[in-house]
């Protein structure tokens, strides 16, 4: 169930399992099993669909800057975090295993910012 919808929540799991089983199972139950068997709870890539063109254009952009190694000294790379204590932070997430982050199934595409 949990790789059919990657997207569940392990109470939105539970519920269909009962309903499948007529069996009852708490979601902290299916959360534990799934973290065993390595399936985790992930906030997905959120990627623009690339075209063959982007692809080609990045990769071309790749093999451009492969020499570089003094200059990467000078880029800047940066990121954001969030953090929620108290509540449900409203985001979705997907179910994947290690190694799964960058197949389709594991990213929400969008197509502006």
């Amino acid at each position: 169930m949990a790789q059919t919808d990657r997207t569940a929540s392990s109470r939105q799991l539970a519920a269909q399992w009962s309903t499948a089983t007529g069996v009852s199972l708490c979601a902290s139950s299916i959360q534990r099993r799934l973290l065993q068997r390595g399936l985790r709870a992930r906030i997905p890539l959120c990627r623009i669909p690339l075209t063959q063109n982007h692809r080609r254009l990045r990769l071309h952009w790749a093999n451009v800057h492969r020499s570089w190694r003094a200059d990467w000294q000078q880029v800047v790379f940066s990121d954001e975090s969030r953090f929620n204590l108290w509540h449900h932070d409203g985001r979705i997430r997907v179910r994947r295993y290690a190694g799964e982050r960058h197949i389709p199934e594991c990213i929400i595409e969008h197509h502006s910012r």
